[in-house]
């Protein structure tokens, strides 16, 4: 049997087929964008759906026939605390609001004023407060109040995830992974088919619009007749219920085998490793939070904007089109990998802040703003390059000793998946800063959607799912660097409390 898995990011929807070894068989990939302006930040629901069946089209094109008819299983996978509302016909109602939206902070803030002692009744059951900040359960409370007329007209409020998996097959579902950025479901225990009443009625949260859930095995529905007939796809295929991208990049990863973590760079940098139980460190913002395989919670650590911030610092500083000239390039990583070798280990002094949008994991700063310091007369464009990228991995660095203290095991190894993990001098940096051996994974923008694949194939035939690592490269830290870099990580924490008074908004 064929899988097929799909990855619905909020840059790219990411598509798949494997075969029964797990084996990519064909890949496709459609761009999204999204907007975002102070606390908005939105993409078209509508378009995303476009960019999953044009993704899955394309995936078939030039596919042996036999293959195609024999796909039996798609999973999904996707970024989460995103929330779209979608009406009786599950037509989206409103743009989705994404994790980075943070018009419902003031709605989750009126929940701890109205019942002060409900902190504690979150952490001790989701574990994270109620604090807004771009978390689903401000979505949902601010489509609630500020829209009433979208919130009368909503059947549900769905995560990317779910929102695909009903389009699929006509059926509303979610699991108690894809909801737990809404923060209403016990997380005590796994396998919870329910939400939380006390929650639910401490949140104000109307009950009506939440998606029923499901166990994150089940096999949500076969395709509706008309996706059928859009893709050639065999009318027995099933939907699976679908993941978060942390937890498809934990699989894909291997972060449950012990002494390693998982490492995900996409736009955002995520740590993943996991525990046996519910747990949260509020001071450094990591978390354990339920996983898809029987007693095992996913240790979570998001680190913020990490890929995007290369890109952006590509794009708009390197290969810039503006009033002194048109610099641009097709692909904006065009050079990549020869301006970092251009520029030695700690590029010249320069240091990266990467908080383009605030911080996260290990201190939680919505409002502080990254840049360039260090710049001096002997920096040269090319080290500006090399410091974003050694930004980005000193960023993890800083969480890399929470997350090890969090799930009392040491790292000997990271393996890095997303599309950081295609640039060798990108893998070589992150081996050098963070002192640990570093693996990726063949074809490593595809690990997830091959990760949701593998899964719902398991599912789907009952069997253990097929989840070996694809490896590709192995990169040692070069121990040459180790003072360049254990200096510069100095200099890079102090400079996040020296420049903290700089925030969104001061004067």
């Amino acid at each position: 049997m064929h899988a097929i898995g799909i990855d619905i990011g909020s840059t790219n929807v990411k598509a798949v087929l494997v075969d029964d070894a797990g084996r990519s068989v064909a890949t496709a990939s459609r761009g999204l964008r999204w907007v975002r302006d102070g606390q908005v930040a939105e993409l078209d629901a509508a378009a995303l759906w476009t960019a999953v069946l044009d993704a899955r089209a394309a995936l078939g094109q030039g596919v042996n026939p036999g293959a195609w008819k024999s796909v039996g299983a798609i999973g999904l996978c996707g970024q989460y605390s995103s929330i779209v509302p979608v009406g009786a016909d599950l037509d989206p109602l409103a743009p989705m609001r994404l994790y980075l939206d943070t018009r419902g902070t003031s709605h989750c803030r009126a929940i701890l004023e109205r019942h002060p002692d409900s902190l504690f009744t979150w952490i001790d059951r989701h574990p994270i407060p109620p604090m807004g900040g771009g978390m689903a359960l401000g979505h949902l409370l601010a489509f609630q109040f500020d829209q009433p007329e979208i919130h009368a007209a909503t059947r549900a409020y769905l995560e990317p995830v779910d929102y695909v998996s009903s389009r699929l097959t006509g059926r509303v579902t979610a699991t108690q992974g894809s909801m737990f950025a809404s923060q209403l479901v016990d997380n005590r225990s796994l396998g919870q088919l329910t939400y939380d009443a006390e929650l639910v009625a401490l949140a104000g949260v109307d009950p009506t619009r939440l998606p029923p859930l499901v166990a994150p095995d089940t096999a949500v529905g076969p395709l509706l007749a008309s996706v059928v007939e859009a893709t050639g796809l065999p009318d027995q295929v099933l939907v699976v219920a679908g993941m978060t991208d942390s937890h498809a990049a934990a699989l894909a990863t291997g972060a449950a085998t012990p002494e390693r973590v998982g490492l995900a760079i996409g736009t955002t940098a995520v740590v993943l490793d996991t525990t046996d139980h519910l747990h949260v460190d509020l001071d450094h913002e990591v978390l354990a939070m339920p996983g898809i395989r029987p007693g095992e919670y996913l240790v979570w650590a998001e680190n913020g904007l990490a890929g995007r911030v290369v890109e952006h610092v590509l794009e708009r500083f390197v290969h810039a089109s503006d009033p002194l000239g048109d610099h641009t390039a097709a692909d904006p990583f065009q050079g990549f990998d020869a301006a970092i070798a251009s520029s030695p280990p700690g590029a010249r002094g320069v240091r990266f802040l990467p908080w383009l949008a605030g911080s996260m994991a290990p201190q939680a700063d919505g409002t502080v703003r990254g840049g360039f310091v260090g710049v001096s007369l002997d920096t040269e464009r090319v080290d500006l390059v090399r410091a974003a990228v050694e930004g980005v991995a000193h960023n993890l660095r800083w969480l890399l000793g929470p997350v090890e203290g969090f799930s009392g095991s040491v790292a000997t190894e990271v393996v890095l998946a997303g599309g950081a993990a295609r640039s060798p001098g990108w893998c070589q940096i992150l081996a050098d800063v963070l002192a640990r051996p570093l693996r990726t994974l063949a074809d490593p923008g595809h690990a997830g959607s091959r990760a949701a694949a593998a899964w719902a194939a398991g599912a789907v035939a009952c069997v253990e799912p097929n989840l070996e690592p694809a490896w590709a490269e192995r990169y040692q830290p070069d121990p040459a660097t180790k003072p360049v870099h254990d200096a510069a990580h100095a200099q890079f924490t102090a400079a996040f409390d020296a420049l903290r008074p700089l925030r969104l908004g001061s004067r």
